[in-house]
């Protein structure tokens, strides 16, 4: 019997048999199961689980507690695991039929397992072509007997709890995003921005991005939950990166392009620190102060496509100048009619009036600042 392992028993492991894969797949798939098994496995617990049956397998099936009830979960599974004999589903996976059964598969089978549970597994599955699944108790191995393969099904588990992991990560950071960029917006309307603002947006957003794409290569690998787990992920990463690059051409304009390759080069751990995003990027380098062009805040209106958004930004010089511009300033531009000028007006309104109150806390305490120098 072939043996299948490695860091990820993964599909593309059980690729050469088609039949083995949907097997694994299904199993991946059927969350009583799934979740069970890794009770077991958290546990430190045994098992041998027959995926179904058929006349062999009821020859050398002997004993054994007949469950009646139909339907399983996950408790129920890992609580008649902890009985010494097998566990044997029915051929739609929903039910348990037997609980602690003592099989016994010709012992002139061959095997390649050492371990009595695994003997049995394995000549199990050779004798009745049923899928066959067992826990380790001394190794904490998962592993699929079928088709005269032999999967190791632990790294899916062990890859499994970093993609929620990893899921929390993200979803902390893409908070910390959103707060990180909402304040960026504050401080470009008051005019105060400063290079650790632009910086420290820049950082957790490529944060953002990193951690959706190790998810997402952690999903292929895996075949975790795949549509749930991209929809998690597309979700938390929604719009991210468009911001990032839309914020890179507010302060860089035409480098944007070059300081986005820059920003995605910077090692992990200096994602943090404002002042090495500021050197990557070539944020240090821009003299005077901090003025965005205005891409960033144009997109968030949601009124205007592309092309307009690039004649707007053609006609004015900025942000500051769109933020203060009345209805009749943005008719003046081609393509801009007087619907589309009163929405962005009523926007920009809406946000000048929110960040009113801050912005005078923040001129007065930098003002008190500004008092108590020497």
């Amino acid at each position: 019997m072939a043996k299948r392992g490695g860091l990820v028993a993964s599909l593309k492991a059980v690729a050469g048999d088609r039949t083995t894969q949907k097997v694994v797949e299904r199993l991946f798939s059927h969350f009583p199961i799934r979740d069970g098994l890794e009770r077991i496995l958290q546990a430190r617990e045994g098992a041998l689980v027959v995926l179904g049956s058929n006349p062999d397998l009821q020859d050398i099936s002997v004993d054994g507690l007949q469950i009646a009830s139909r339907g399983f979960d996950a408790a129920r599974l890992s609580e008649v695991a902890k009985m010494d004999g097998a566990i044997i589903l029915d051929n739609s996976w929903k039910s348990i039929l037997t609980a602690n059964a003592h099989l016994s598969p010709p012992v002139d089978l061959p095997t390649t397992e050492s371990g009595s549970r695994h003997r049995t597994a394995q000549r199990t599955a050779s004798l009745t072509a049923l899928p066959v699944v067992t826990v380790s108790q001394d190794r904490a191995v998962v592993t699929l007997y079928f088709n005269s393969e032999q999967v190791d099904l632990t790294p899916r588990w062990t890859i499994r709890r970093r993609i929620l992991h990893h899921l929390q990560f993200l979803v902390v950071m893409r908070k910390r995003f959103d707060e990180a960029e909402e304040h960026l917006l504050r401080m470009e309307m008051l005019g105060l921005v400063t290079r650790r603002d632009v910086a420290h947006t820049l950082g957790l957003g490529e944060l953002v991005v990193r951690a959706a794409s190790g998810i997402e290569a952690m999903v292929v690998d895996s075949a975790q939950d795949p549509d749930t787990t991209a929809a998690v992920v597309a979700d938390r990463v929604f719009e991210v990166e468009k911001l990032l690059q839309l914020t890179l051409r507010d302060y860089l304009d035409d480098q944007g392009d070059e300081a986005r390759m820059a920003l995605a080069g910077v090692p992990g751990h200096h994602l943090a620190h404002t002042w090495a995003v500021e050197t990557e990027i070539g944020l240090s380098d821009v003299e005077g102060e901090l003025v965005p062009r205005g891409h960033r805040l144009l997109y968030r209106t949601g009124v205007v496509t592309k092309r307009l958004r690039e004649i707007l930004l053609e006609d004015f010089s900025d942000a500051q100048a769109l933020l203060h511009a009345p209805v009749e300033r943005f008719m003046e531009v081609k393509g801009v009619g007087h619907k589309t000028a009163t929405k962005l007006r009523r926007y920009f309104d809406r946000l000048l009036a929110a960040v009113h109150p801050i912005g005078q806390r923040v001129l007065t305490d930098r003002r008190e600042s500004y008092n108590r120098l020497p």
